[in-house]
């Protein structure tokens, strides 16, 4: 069973997503709150797999409320959902752990999909977030170049973690060759999904082996 926690201080909204959950199988939803603080006095009561969040609360901003409950919550997914699509919200949140980010605008669908694609390991997107995360990343490439491999703009451990992941590696298999942590193994990915264009471990390994 797949546990969802969430944070939405718009009632309207909240009991939206709340819905949204509840349609899903395999899924329930174990805490639902207005506000970040308290979510975070009840943070060690609870371990979900995935933590959608909003960022403009009162009080404690979203972006925050995930600096803080990462470090405290480290198998724990968070997904933002939120109205904002300014680059500066969008890699604020990646920064502070967050590994999706989708838009209120979103379908229902599309929040269930975002939902099943975080637990399973990917990094979720709405189609225009995806968009200027890219080209946010060609333009910096194109200021401040980095090293690269054959495959593109790939760093040469990005690549390990890949043909570990396309040899059928868990992410904590991965970890234990390469002497990291399985968080450290999630942000190579994330940056791969980005550097790729891709949306999801299978696209990711595909195109890598295109290369």
């Amino acid at each position: 069973m797949l546990r969802i926690a969430l944070i939405e201080d718009n009632l309207h909204f909240r009991r939206g997503l709340e819905q949204i959950i509840h349609d899903m199988s395999g899924v329930s939803l174990i805490a639902s709150y207005s506000n970040a603080e308290a979510a975070l006095k009840k943070i060690n009561q609870f371990k979900p797999d995935v933590f959608i969040v909003d960022i403009n609360l009162e009080g404690m901003t979203g972006i925050e409320f995930v600096r803080r409950a990462k470090p405290l919550l480290p198998g724990t997914e968070f997904l933002m959902c939120t109205i904002n699509d300014d680059n500066t919200n969008i890699f604020e949140s990646l920064k502070s752990g967050a590994t999706g980010y989708v838009l209120k605008e979103s379908s229902a669908d599309e929040i269930k999909n975002a939902i099943i694609e975080i637990a399973a390991g990917g990094s979720p997107m709405s189609a225009y977030i995806s968009r200027r995360v890219i080209a946010s990343f060609n333009e910096n490439a194109a200021v401040k170049p980095t090293a690269t491999t054959a495959s593109g703009n790939l760093t040469e451990r990005e690549v390990e973690v890949l043909n570990y992941l396309a040899r059928g590696l868990q992410y904590k298999e991965i970890a234990d060759r390469l002497a990291i942590t399985t968080g450290t193994v999630k942000k190579h990915i994330r940056n791969t999904y980005i550097k790729l264009q891709v949306q999801n471990k299978v696209e990711a390994i595909n195109k890598f082996r295109a290369f």
